[in-house]
């Protein structure tokens, strides 16, 4: 036995690695000495990440002190120090206190999506709390919705059959919803793009993230009744599918070097490919309105205006009402619908000098609200009987609507083929 002779800290070793150990094959002799031509490809760095308080008296000063020394240039382009992980509890992780997580049992349980992105959507100025309980939440956030969103899409593609077509979207057929999502797309390649060249992945998760909550909350939600065995018209259930489609395409390219397994599975599942990560980049940056995009943010801002007074006066969005008066201006683009639409009201008064709802109810808006409750009474019946979509139904209840509009609705969105008086009770034809 016999002693080792001593040796410097292990990362002063590591910090003189692109001269010590970098060569064909990571063992012969370094190409610093024997092919300098070849080790300028490799030096100085491209990107480089580490906490800072914990390395920087070792890895980064023999990375410095050895490059100023044998080449008087910096040994990296661009360094990213951020701060350190501590458990959700606010604490430094440790095994006694209950509130480390070991890395194999944190993938298994957490999923190394999820993982990741708990990663790049934390500001690398502050700590990370990492845990259990703010994975769940980061699932919810992000994962989940999106998934919800691309599993709407197969789920009713493929109750109709849909294929893809070779070629552009048609930009004439579009509907202004369609045209203002694939701008914010647009919009957000760009934006995604900019950040990763500058190594930002918290500003570039973060743009996606905000497009894929407008995809979940304004587009699918606004565009649900444009498919499934109710829609009113096949040539706009197409133009959906299609603008869609290309969304989750192109959303899966920019998610792949973030969450690159939802991104691989989303991706091959659409188009039979090989893989995402052997795609090109989205590049279509041009095709931004600003005006589109900034009319439909003001028009939600004054959707949410109106559900906070619906929450505070407790009144339900099924429950239709006259008008909504609101300060802000009418939109040049024809927006107006989906406002009507989403806030369940007949009209929209502009420029008014305050925002309020009128809350006088007429007979005819009583008897709308208590349709639409039937229809989502059948609809929960179905779900509970486990129908599929398409299934034809018929309808007992002690009350239908008089007015014969309401009664074909009823019809269209249930797929009830009668509606007969009797104890409520779903039964399928």
């Amino acid at each position: 036995m016999s002693r080792i002779p001593d040796v410097g800290n292990p990362w002063l070793d590591a910090g003189i690695v692109p001269f010590s150990t970098i060569s064909e094959d990571n063992k012969s002799e370094p190409l610093y000495w024997k092919d300098r031509a070849e080790w300028q490809k490799w030096y100085p760095a491209d990107f480089i990440t580490e906490s800072f308080p914990g390395q920087f008296k070792n890895w980064f000063y023999s990375l410095l002190a050895m490059s100023t020394v044998l080449e008087n240039s910096e040994p990296f382009k661009t360094v990213l120090g951020f701060a350190t992980l501590l458990g959700e509890d606010g604490r430094p992780m440790h095994k006694s206190w209950g509130n480390a997580v070991e890395f194999n049992e944190g993938a298994d349980k957490i999923g190394v999506d999820v993982m990741r992105w708990m990663y790049v959507r934390q500001n690398p100025t502050d700590n990370l709390l990492f845990g259990y309980k703010v994975a769940d939440e980061t699932r919810r956030r992000f994962h989940l919705k999106l998934w919800n969103i691309y599993n709407f899409f197969v789920t009713y593609a493929n109750l109709d059959d849909w294929q893809p077509k070779e070629g552009k979207i048609n930009d004439s057929e579009l509907t202004l919803l369609d045209s203002w999502i694939l701008s914010r797309l647009s919009e957000t390649v760009k934006k995604v793009t900019d950040s990763l060249e500058k190594f930002d992945a918290f500003l570039a998760s973060g743009e996606i993230e905000s497009f894929v909550d407008d995809l979940s909350l304004w587009y699918v939600r606004r565009s649900r009744e444009r498919v499934g065995p109710g829609a009113e018209s096949e040539k706009d259930k197409n133009v959906f599918y299609e603008t869609l489609y290309f969304i989750l395409l192109n959303l899966s390219k920019l998610l792949a070097p973030f969450t690159p397994f939802i991104a691989e599975v989303i991706y091959k599942n659409l188009t039979k490919d090989i893989s995402v990560h052997l795609s090109d980049w989205p590049d279509f940056t041009d095709k931004v309105d600003a005006k589109l995009i900034t009319e439909m943010t003001q028009i939600r801002q004054v959707v949410e205006k109106a559900h906070a007074e619906r929450k505070e006066k407790k009144i339900p969005v099924r429950q239709p009402l006259a008008s909504y008066k609101t300060t802000a201006q009418k939109p040049t683009l024809d927006v107006e619908a989906y406002i009507k639409d989403e806030i369940n009201v007949k009209d929209i008064v502009w420029g008014a000098k305050k925002d309020e709802l009128d809350i006088n109810l007429t007979p005819e808006l009583e008897e709308e609200a208590k349709a639409r409750e039937l229809i989502r009474n059948i609809q929960e019946e179905r779900r509970n009987m486990g129908m599929n979509l398409t299934q034809k139904i018929n309808v007992f209840n002690p009350w239908f609507p008089s007015d014969k509009k309401l009664t074909q609705r009823i019809k269209a969105k249930t797929l009830a083929e009668n509606l007969s008086q009797g104890d409520f009770k779903v039964t399928p034809v």
